[in-house]
């Protein structure tokens, strides 16, 4: 029988990596988490792009911080977050990768949209390949703080809000592969189809800059 010593040390040791989990247990603290991979951010441009108000921004974000997964800065009268450290970054990835290993659900989402989109898709080697030609452009259609935080060697940056009014931007003479945030962002997939439809020969790259460097050191 374990004495009353090694319970209450077990105890606290697993009530504080429990705070791990409770940071975790959200789909938009996850979103939040997916959009810092990318680089900081505002708490007023996390609530943009989660939809999410301030207040309700402003929460999710402590809860965060209390897992001590993210962490923040004051730039004049903005208050920037950004995740901890760089194995929080791994730690989003490695999640986001078993999810997909053990969630056949994900896997069935992401099929059905790339199909109700009708897009050419590429795996990483096959985008590593193509790029090994001179004919090809690669846009990351990110929001230009992330696509200066990191992008992918010779990439243009052309977020995708202002995609359609910079259509002149992209060659028609070349094939385009686009990429945004990765697996879980439907963005890449608009892109490319806005292309397509624009006479572009446009492939969806749906990895991010994180995979892309990942990809890499197996070469």
């Amino acid at each position: 029988m374990l004495d009353e010593k090694v319970m209450n040390y077990k105890n606290s040791l697993y009530s504080e990596l429990a705070k791990i989990g409770k940071s975790l247990s959200s789909n938009k603290r996850l979103e939040i988490m997916d959009l810092l991979t990318q680089g900081p951010k505002t708490v007023e441009a996390i609530a943009v792009a989660t939809g999410l108000s301030i207040a309700n921004t402003s929460r999710h974000l402590q809860v965060l911080r209390e897992g001590n997964l993210v962490k923040r800065t004051r730039d004049k009268n903005f208050v920037v977050y950004s995740l901890a450290t760089a194995s929080i970054t791994n730690m989003f990835y490695q999640l986001r990768d078993v999810g997909e290993e053990q969630l056949s659900a994900i896997k069935q989402i992401q099929n059905s949209y790339n199909e109700s989109e009708e897009v050419y898709t590429l795996t990483l080697a096959e985008a590593y390949d193509k790029m090994q030609q001179n004919n090809i452009e690669l846009l990351d259609v990110r929001p230009q703080d992330e696509y200066e935080a990191g992008h992918v060697d010779q990439a243009i940056n052309i977020p995708i809000d202002e995609l359609e009014s910079e259509l002149d931007k992209v060659p028609t003479d070349k094939e385009i592969i686009v990429y945004c945030r990765g697996h879980l962002c439907a963005y890449t997939n608009m892109a490319t189809r806005l292309l397509n439809d624009n006479g572009r020969r446009a492939f969806s790259l749906n990895e991010s800059y994180y995979d892309w460097q990942r990809f890499l050191k197996t070469k």
